[in-house]
């Protein structure tokens, strides 16, 4: 069995190189940014009020009022000594201005404007050039883009953005025994929740799967769907047939399709018999252990870190903290364990629940955590107030789950 650390960097060594594409700004939230993007004028572009008030010159305490000047007004204006002209927020500050009287802070008697307190030179302008220079870079290569970025993007002049393209994903469940969700199981058969389960845990982490079926467990079945779906996609996704009973015909079926398998069992619980290959073309292929919550902890701790990097991400390593166990637990040497763990702050330090369980069928185990915690291979017993390394699930805590 492959320690997990090997595991991890066949993975990633053999995840391929992120490609860039240029996409529409609407559309590139999420995505990882290709090249830095620099502003193509000052910003503001003028000088304009941040306040609604007055447009004065110099410091008398009265002043005749003149026309309005209100956003996007293009007039050439020029005030002088002892005028005033009432503006908008946003407005161009016109020539000769050199501060803006708030509302609050004036009276009007006869269209005079008398002020008690002369605000200080340059009060309530944003100069022009103030927030953003031309050719000034305002976003770095390398950002997940979010809905800030997207309108910085466009302040700089951007309708479309370099990013890193995501990788095309494509997920198949096997078994003959399993049927869908809204079937009723007779003798021996069990509902898909494999499918549904891969899916929202891909979308959730920011990788929306595009194909995903259910296979039988017979080889030309399977032979057919994967030919189709590694000629279509950038990374196959495999849930179940892949220990090593008779009917486990998924390893053998993809190495005769040409996919290099890198390693077929992991020194892990859940999840031991996770596969994964490279296809005729590098195409990373997993084959992950039936069981639902070794799908989870197999996608949580190698599919996620494949696609991030694969997509560019410069974070692509699980985060690790440290909490304290409140229960004791017990193991054999020779495997790595993932405990599902509730993680959650008490004084100055995580608190680590470990839920009871019934093995890596027991779904419902599941439900009200947020993290992995880790017992190392030698680890025989934890004891309750011991510490543990543990890391959060990409779905509950985001980018904080990687570094």
């Amino acid at each position: 069995m492959l320690p997990i650390e090997e595991a991890l960097k066949l993975v990633l060594d053999n995840s391929g190189e992120p490609e860039m594409e240029e996409v529409p700004i609407g559309k590139a939230d999420g995505h990882i940014l290709a090249e830095d993007v620099h502003s193509d004028i000052d910003m503001p572009p003028f000088n304009r009020s941040a306040m609604d008030g007055f447009a004065i010159s110099g410091d008398d305490h009265r002043h005749e009022l003149q026309g309005e000047i209100t956003a996007g007004d293009s007039r050439e204006i020029r005030v002088k000594p002892g005028v005033a002209y009432p503006i908008m927020t946003g407005a161009p500050v016109p020539e000769g201005a050199d501060r803006i009287v708030i509302v609050e802070e004036s009276v009007i008697e006869d269209s005079i404007l008398h002020l008690e307190k002369v605000p200080s030179e340059g009060a309530h302008i944003c100069w022009r050039g103030e927030d953003i220079n031309k050719g000034q870079m305002v976003l770095e290569h390398g950002t997940r883009l979010s809905h800030q970025h997207m309108g910085i993007a466009a302040m700089a002049g951007r309708s479309v953005l370099p990013v890193f393209r995501k990788p095309h994903i494509a997920v198949v469940t096997t078994g003959t025994e399993v049927i869908p969700p809204t079937w009723i199981p007779s003798p021996g058969k069990v509902r898909n929740a494999n499918l549904p389960l891969i899916n929202s845990q891909l979308s959730m982490s920011g990788f929306p799967v595009e194909v995903s079926i259910h296979s039988a467990d017979d080889p030309d079945s399977l032979r057919a769907t994967f030919t189709q779906l590694l000629s279509c996609s950038d990374v196959l996704v495999t849930a179940g047939g892949v220990s090593k009973g008779t009917r486990d015909f998924v390893p053998s079926v993809l190495e005769s399709l040409g996919v290099n398998i890198h390693f077929r069992m992991v020194a892990q619980k859940p999840g031991k018999p996770l596969t994964f290959g490279s296809g005729p073309t590098g195409k990373p292929v997993f084959g992950l252990p039936g069981n639902p919550v070794s799908v989870m902890v197999s996608i949580e701790e190698y599919v996620l870190p494949l696609l991030r990097k694969k997509s560019g991400f410069k974070g692509y390593h699980k985060r690790i903290y440290h909490g304290e166990i409140t229960s004791d637990y017990r193991k054999k040497p020779g495997r790595l364990h993932f405990l599902r763990v509730l993680a959650y702050r008490e004084g100055n330090s995580w608190k680590l629940h470990h839920p009871d369980s019934s093995g890596s069928g027991d779904l419902m185990s599941t439900v009200n955590i947020n993290a992995l915690a880790m017992v190392g291979i030698d680890q025989l017993s934890i004891r309750d107030g011991e510490a543990l390394p543990f890391h959060f699930l990409s779905s509950t805590a985001g980018e904080l789950s990687f570094s």
